[in-house]
């Protein structure tokens, strides 16, 4: 910031009238341009709140983290000039990180109601200041006055909140030989346990796929049998659900 500016006053002006110039140069060298000042992306964060009421934004809250902030006065424009449509309220939800699936009552699945819809809102993050779970009381309201500010004013609207739940797949390979000896003329003895009953429940999530390719060869040179084995892995997703009950008996 300059401290001083080349002055347009004229020769005769006061000492005053000198000071006051310098203040308004001061005033006007700004460390940043006006562009940045009206572009959502790029604004300080602590002149959105000003760039939000610019764009008449029509639901604000401190608690919203900054990238949700700086979303909704990105769509602001957008919503506007579509409100009182469903892709507005779509638009709108959207903006706070929510997925929207809109119903309304003359769809197929619709309440055959004339003047309702229903809204299933999927969320991923509390973003308001409860942190008492995903789906609370803040949050249900926060969800109702967006889409109230965006929807059309004669339609009615039930409103349902959930869970949404996004990962990433990645895939791995790898390939690792290995070799075994095993003794397929070995003695068994069998188990008989006293009167037990052992229970194993498994309950998880993996994500996997086996694709295998095995090689059998037999050498005489070895002990009975040498295996050769090749395996190539990938990932899928896979749910696994199992439960197990074991008796012995006597």
């Amino acid at each position: 910031m300059n401290n001083r500016v080349s002055s347009l006053l004229p020769p005769n002006a006061s000492q005053l009238e000198r000071d006051i110039e310098q203040v308004i140069a001061s005033s006007l060298d700004l460390p940043l341009s006006i562009a940045e000042l009206w572009d959502p992306f790029r604004c300080p964060l602590s002149l959105l709140p000003w760039l939000a009421w610019a764009y008449s934004v029509d639901q604000w809250a401190d608690s919203w983290p900054e990238s949700v902030k700086r979303q909704v006065v990105n769509d602001a424009f957008d919503i506007h000039r579509h409100k009182g449509t469903p892709y507005a309220v779509q638009r709108a939800l959207n903006s706070l990180g929510i997925k929207t699936n809109i119903l309304e009552w003359w769809e197929s699945a619709g309440s055959n109601v004339r003047g309702t819809m229903k809204v299933l809102a999927l969320v991923n993050d509390n973003i308001t200041d409860d942190n008492d779970g995903l789906i609370t009381a803040k949050m249900l309201a926060m969800v109702t006055e967006a889409i109230r500010t965006s929807k059309r004013g004669s339609i009615h609207f039930d409103v349902e909140l959930g869970i949404s739940f996004e990962e990433s797949l990645s895939i791995a390979a790898g390939i690792s030989p290995s070799v075994g000896i095993s003794d397929i003329d070995a003695d068994s003895n069998g188990v008989r346990p006293d009167g037990v009953i052992a229970l194993a429940g498994i309950f998880g999530i993996e994500h996997r796929i086996d694709c295998i390719d095995t090689n059998y060869q037999l050498s005489p040179v070895l002990p009975d049998e040498l295996l050769f084995t090749h395996k190539l892995a990938a990932v899928s997703h896979q749910l696994i659900i199992s439960e197990h009950e074991l008796t012995g008996v006597v």
